[in-house]
């Protein structure tokens, strides 16, 4: 063999080789792709990646951070990245001699510098007092601290019909009468009768006419009519109405349902409209008072008794309190809407609705209902039905197979072959199940009967899992309750009467800044706000506590409880203007002018709060402004040994005297303050 016929051979063997990878490379290409479908989905996904999307917005400038350099300790040495210079290295006895030198001079102080990061370091700083001239001082702190502007307006609702409130009752008519989800629940009610009616019907007969002529036509042949009626043996009829039977209890109880769940939502409408407004309540009493507290202190800091900072986080608190105020607002606007929505009347405008979050609450015993649950609740009533139901189908494919009987009666009259007589014909017909015995049927119908089966128990599951954890949500709440009634308020309340007491009996205390009494009332405050949102949280847990019992009747399984009235803040005892002890000391500060010594020009005097619309018990007193105390407390009516009270009785009781301004100071102290005051301030 020579050279050229081996290379020749080995090219052919070659070339098959080549031809197969290059197949299947394109295989690769074109397969491994998933198609042209695949690469488009690719790219329009590349195409929308590379979109820009939620951009951050350009820094400026002037807010870029500046990077310093560092040193190998982590801390800043004072210069930025770029100009930062090496130190010239330095022997021992160098170093020693400059830590002499820097031992000798004057450590600098520490300036503090609030990033500018942080929202609000563009404030200025407060200027120097030292170096102004009483007016001029006088005139910066008004620039500094003015009055605050009013309090914004509560919205008015109007009167509901005839002059009366909307009651929760009203609230559950008005859902019923404009709620779509009823009338599907009610159509499918109608539905569901509609489909019972049809399965109670029998199948109608067939009446026909037939003509059988001769091959030739030759005469009319063999004409006449018949009648057929089919019959639906074994009791197939009698289990196909028993099952829609089954759908209409469902679909009855699916009404139930829905009518529960309404009302459900409206409860839970009504509560948070109810707990919205007494929050505005609690909110506004909040927002007089922080107004009040900074009023005072502006006061202070024009007799020259506090720093010129002192009123800046009073102020920010009573800004604090009015968000909080404006927010509550909102918040019941929020709730009147959301209200209106629930029951379909979306356009009603904003009207009164009767009702108190310290109102009754029923009190629920667990193991009660959950029996009554589990033994009437919608879902285990329509599952029990769904199990009876699929029994009934169960029986009724596995007697599909047994065959229905179909009747024909015939009359007939014969025109061809004489004697011309009329003849009659019956005809019985029934299926033989031979092939079809409508076995698939029967295994659908089993596993839809084991499925029925353990849907009870799924449901009856669900129900206690839901129950444990609501009732574990309303135990919470009502013991919170408990211990805020019991415990919590009663304390504030006496710990608030004690500290004002002693600042009315003490006048080394009363001229001290009133840091205490501001304690005490933000803290009173803060616990019935506190107090509010338990009950909000309460009464959601009640509501989700009666959903499962699907009752029209909150108290249906329930002992009645009556809860203590909240304090009305707005008969809180007012703050009163502590100027006229002040008077001779701000008088004799050095550079003090004309008006400083004047108590008439005192921007601090009590000025009695709007008058706010509400039932006629609730009255707010306003003190005199020359008066330094309180008035005398209201008496309550004596009662007789003998007579007993019920607890709910003492209890409300007992927290009208908590909440009673303090006494009036014995006449030695008082006497002995007045000597006080005429003998002026010591030196």
């Amino acid at each position: 063999m020579t050279l050229v016929a081996f290379v020749q051979r080995r090219k052919k063997i070659a070339m098959p080789r080549v031809r197969l990878l290059l197949l299947v490379s394109l295989l690769l290409l074109s397969g491994c792709r998933g198609g042209p479908v695949v690469q488009e989905t690719d790219r329009i996904l590349l195409d929308l990646a590379s979109r820009p999307f939620d951009p951050a917005p350009p820094e400026s400038a002037a807010h870029k951070p500046k990077t310093e350099a560092t040193s190998p300790s982590g801390k800043a040495t004072g210069k930025t990245a770029k100009e930062g210079l090496a130190e010239p290295e330095a022997d021992t006895h160098t170093v020693a001699l400059l830590q002499a030198e820097k031992s000798t001079e004057k450590q600098p102080k520490y300036e503090l510098t609030i990033p500018s990061d942080v929202p609000g370091s563009e404030a200025p700083s407060l200027p120097d007092f030292s170096k102004m001239t009483p007016e001029q001082k006088q005139q910066t702190l008004q620039q500094l601290y003015p009055e605050l502007p009013p309090l914004p307006d509560e919205p008015v609702p109007q009167p509901g019909p005839n002059g009366q409130a909307y009651t929760l009752a009203d609230l559950q008519s008005l859902a019923v009468e404009n709620s779509p989800t009823l009338r599907q629940a009610v159509s499918d009610v109608k539905a569901a009768e509609g489909a019972l009616v049809q399965a109670k019907t029998y199948q109608n007969p067939t009446i026909a006419y037939q003509a059988s002529p001769t091959n030739n036509n030759s005469n009319a042949g063999a004409q006449g009519g018949y009648i057929d009626q089919p019959f639906r043996m074994w009791g197939k009829m009698k289990l196909t109405v028993a099952a829609a039977q089954k759908d209409l209890d469902n679909a009855q109880l699916a009404l139930r349902r829905a009518r529960s769940d309404l009302s459900t939502n409206v409860r839970n409408a009504y509560f948070a409209l109810i707990v919205a407004k007494e929050t505005m309540r609690v909110n506004r009493a909040l927002a007089r008072f922080t107004d009040e507290i900074y009023r005072l202190y502006s006061g202070y800091l024009a007799a020259g008794q506090v720093a010129p900072y002192e009123p800046a986080p009073l102020r920010a608190s009573a800004y604090t309190s009015r968000l909080a105020y404006q927010q509550s607002i909102y918040n019941y606007i929020a709730a009147w809407k959301t209200l209106v929505a629930t029951l379909g009347l979306p356009q009603l405008p904003l009207t009164e609705v009767a009702g108190r979050v310290d109102r009754l609450i029923p009190y629920y015993d667990y193991d009660k209902v959950l029996a009554y649950v589990l033994a009437n609740h919608t879902d285990v009533l329509t599952a029990r039905n769904s199990v009876q139901k699929a029994r009934y189908n169960l029986q009724l494919a596995q007697i599909t197979p047994l065959p229905d009987v179909d009747l024909l009666a015939a009359v007939w009259k014969e025109s061809t072959i004489p004697p011309y007589v009329i003849f009659y014909q019956a005809q019985v017909v029934f299926p033989i199940p031979i092939w079809d015995r409508n076995r698939g049927n029967i295994l659908s119908a089993q596993a839809a009967l084991i499925r029925a089966v353990e849907e009870t128990h799924r449901v009856e599951n669900a129900l206690t899992t839901t129950l444990a954890t609501n009732y574990s949500n309303y135990q919470s709440n009502l013991k919170a309750l408990e211990y805020y009634r019991r415990y919590i308020l009663p304390d504030q309340v006496r710990y608030y009467r004690g500290v004002f007491q002693r600042r009315q009996a003490d006048p080394e205390v009363a001229k001290s800044p009133p840091a205490d009494l501001v304690t005490a009332q933000q803290a009173l405050v803060a616990s019935v706000q506190n107090y509010l949102s338990i009950l909000s949280s309460l009464w959601s847990a009640v509501v989700s506590v009666a959903d499962l019992i699907q009752t029209p009747d909150l108290f249906q399984l329930a002992t009645p409880r009556e809860l203590p009235e909240l304090p009305n803040l707005d008969q809180m005892p007012q703050w009163l203007c502590p100027h006229h002890r002040l008077v001779v000391a701000s008088a004799e500060l050095p550079g003090a002018g004309p008006g400083w010594g004047s108590a008439s020009k005192c921007s601090c005097l009590p000025v009695a709060p709007p008058a706010i619309p509400g039932p006629a018990d609730r009255t707010v007193p306003v003190s005199p402004p020359s008066a330094p105390l309180l008035p005398a407390p209201r008496q309550l009516p004596a009662q007789s040994p003998s007579e007993k009270q019920p607890p709910h009785e003492k209890a409300r009781e007992l927290e009208q005297q908590l909440l009673q301004p303090p006494p009036d100071v014995p006449k030695k102290r008082k006497r002995k303050e007045e000597s006080t005051q005429e003998a002026g301030p010591q030196p």
